[in-house]
């Protein structure tokens, strides 16, 4: 019996050492790795202290025939998970939180004891691990918040920072929209008179155009009678115009003088600078219903639309000169010591801008005196049999030819009805073969709306 309970002691101390390599491995296992995760010592406080005695290092193991010279109660070994007998039985059977982290390698391992939920008692291993894996999955889980973050800043279905910009400036001008009614009722109020005049002058000024552009087509057709109404009718609306306003003397901006204005506003400059313009569109179209109205036999109709492009031209040119004194005025104010120094360099550069100006069309000018004194000829005259091949018959008049003119492309028409249909377009009416470089767009009579302002 003695021999027996010596190989039993034994035999217990083999599987004492047995549990303390294998622990100490684990245990030098799990700080290994501890340590790799925590190279910058984050978690330095989290690591637990080492055991100072049996009963801490072995509070969690269960034991079946340790001895109780060993100083361990066996109800701690118990409480752990740990089952000792035979050699060839002995496992280790892993706590709830170990199964759960260490569940893809349960297969490898074979089958494990269940054990009952672990007191509170034991947690002196465990709690440190936990702490840390908890950590670790919640900066896991931050940088996945981060990565979807990221994501959606990049997913093309949100709105970039300038589109969101451009809905509050919309949202903004919604919910303002009213006070800038309000604001356009005001000032069309203060300004009603102003406003009801250039409107009256305007709708004028497209009704003669268009009547005279109409005319012209007609050619020999024209009226004479409209011609002679539409000069009385526009010199009556410029006397009504100045004889009503006859105290701001605004006939004195056509001779480059000061109108009599009480104050040189932006709206009271716009106003007469608005309304010369017009009087000297009306003069312009006053002065194109003069050519209309010759008789043929003092002005042929093919060598009309030269005469309309010269007079267009020069008009152009007076009306960019008018404003010239009265934005001078402007920009200088009223009291030109205050601000003698902006005033001056203001004025320099108005002034470059409107030499540009100026110049371009100083240049157009000259070339339509070189259209106007050079004969211009669009083909060769056509013989009876190109006339014959084209059936006798102008296909821009549906008439008889009168002096048939071949073009490059061998198309026949009357001479007039080239000359007019030129002055129009740049193509031949049949092939569309380009015949002219470039197109003189006043020459049908057309007097341009544009508004010149400054």
């Amino acid at each position: 019996m003695q021999e027996i309970d010596n190989r039993r002691q034994s035999l217990n101390r083999q599987k004492m050492q047995l549990i303390l390599s294998l622990l100490s491995r684990s245990r030098s296992q799990t700080l290994g790795s501890d340590s790799s995760l925590d190279e910058g010592g984050v978690f330095d406080c989290l690591k637990p202290d080492s055991p100072t005695s049996p009963q801490q290092l072995f509070s969690g193991l269960v034991g079946v025939g340790v001895p109780s010279s060993s100083g361990v109660p066996s109800a701690n070994f118990q409480t752990g998970g740990l089952v000792l007998g035979t050699p060839p039985d002995v496992f280790i059977q892993m706590t709830a939180s170990s199964r759960e982290e260490g569940g893809a390698h349960r297969s490898e391992g074979g089958p494990y004891l269940p054990c009952p939920p672990p007191h509170h008692h034991h947690h002196h291993f465990h709690q440190p691990l936990q702490h840390r894996s908890s950590l670790l999955h919640s900066a896991a889980g931050a940088g996945e918040r981060h990565g979807n973050r990221e994501e959606a800043s990049d997913d093309p279905s949100t709105p970039a920072p300038a589109l969101s910009e451009l809905k509050s400036v919309v949202t903004w001008l919604q919910r303002g929209f009213p006070f800038i009614l309000i604001l356009l009722a005001k000032v069309c109020f203060q300004h009603k008179l102003g406003i009801g005049v250039c409107v009256g002058m305007a709708s004028t000024f497209a009704f003669a155009n268009s009547t005279f552009k109409h005319q012209v087509s007609l050619r020999e057709d024209r009226s004479v009678v409209v011609a002679l109404w539409m000069i009385l009718f526009l010199s009556g609306n410029i006397i009504y115009l100045y004889y009503t306003f006859s105290a701001e003397e605004l006939y004195n901006s056509l001779v480059f003088a000061k109108p009599h204005i009480n104050s040189y506003d932006f709206f009271d400059l716009i106003w007469v600078v608005g309304i010369t313009d017009f009087v000297l569109k009306y003069c312009t179209i006053g002065l194109k219903c003069l050519i209309l109205f010759l008789p043929k036999i003092f002005l042929a109709f093919k060598s009309r639309g030269k005469y309309y492009l010269v007079i267009e031209e020069l008009s152009q040119l007076f009306r960019a000169l008018v404003p010239i004194q009265l934005w001078y005025k402007y920009i200088m104010g009223e009291d030109p010591s205050t601000s003698y120094f902006l005033g001056a360099i203001l004025i320099i550069i108005y002034s470059l801008c409107k030499s540009f100006d100026l110049c371009g069309r100083v240049s157009a000018i000259r070339k339509a005196i070189a259209i106007l004194c050079s004969a211009q000829s669009y083909g060769v005259r056509a013989s009876s049999q190109q006339c014959s091949e084209a059936g006798d018959v102008c296909a821009i008049c549906q008439s008889d030819f009168r002096d048939p003119i071949a073009l490059l492309c061998q198309h026949v028409f009357c001479e007039e009805c080239l000359c007019l249909w030129f002055d129009r377009e740049r193509t031949c009416p049949l092939c569309r073969t380009a015949v002219i470089e470039t197109l003189r767009c006043w020459k049908d009579g057309t007097t341009s709306g544009h508004f010149q302002i400054y």
